[in-house]
């Protein structure tokens, strides 16, 4: 495809504030964000970046930095329609605190019960509102790792799953297996770098089979 593409990738981690000093996070570095990104720029597409805190950005991207959720849910939205392809790479957290407190919790001898708010399913909510365009998510399993990973699949009507285990957090190299309904390709122990172009190269392929199949029907 000659055609130079718009790719809207969500990465790094979101912040769920239960005051104004503690948060639910997780361990997302952002790493294969940042690598989707550089190398979809690389070969000449525009990126649309949202993102939680991480320690870098890519270059030469739209960027918009966010926090909660709730905040990544809302730019989703109203960037969906802007992109070709969009790739779900943010490690959302799947709870929020129901209420926040806007002081600093004190510490007392008692336990603490925290409830906890379910948020939106972004990728999910990409996969059933797309209109002939691609939507690519990351399944991170401990367990049951490719029956989970077509789960979701189907389950959120994605085009490309990515499926990982733990060594995938804050590594360089890593072990994944791009599902798709053609099957599995697994791609084992390369850096983040050779996956994140694999993963671009394979959404593309995928978008141009979409769009061949339109116009010949």
């Amino acid at each position: 495809m000659s055609k130079k593409l718009t790719f809207l990738i969500l990465s790094g981690p979101t912040k769920e504030y239960i005051d104004p000093v503690r948060y639910i996070s997780n361990e997302s570095s952002g790493k294969m964000g940042l690598a989707l990104a550089c190398y979809a720029v690389k070969n000449g597409h525009k990126v649309i970046f949202i993102s939680g805190e991480v320690k870098e950005y890519p270059k030469r991207v739209e960027l918009v930095k966010v926090t909660t959720a709730l905040d990544m849910f809302k730019a989703s939205k109203f960037k969906l329609q802007t992109a070709d392809i969009i790739i779900s790479v943010a490690a959302v957290a799947d709870y929020r605190p129901a209420k926040f407190q806007k002081h600093k919790i004190k510490k007392s001898d008692n336990s603490m019960l925290l409830e906890l708010k379910k948020n939106p399913d972004i990728v999910k909510y990409c996969g059933k509102n797309k209109s002939n365009q691609v939507v690519a998510g990351f399944a991170f399993e401990t367990q049951n790792l490719l029956a989970n990973a077509k789960l979701k699949l189907r389950s959120k009507k994605l085009d490309l799953i990515v499926a990982n285990g733990r060594d995938s957090f804050g590594y360089d190299k890593t072990t994944a297996h791009l599902v798709s309904s053609n099957g599995v390709i697994k791609i084992e122990n390369r850096s983040k770098k050779f996956i994140a172009g694999k993963i671009i190269d394979e959404t593309v392929r995928i978008l141009e089979n979409i769009k061949s199949f339109k116009n010949n029907a």
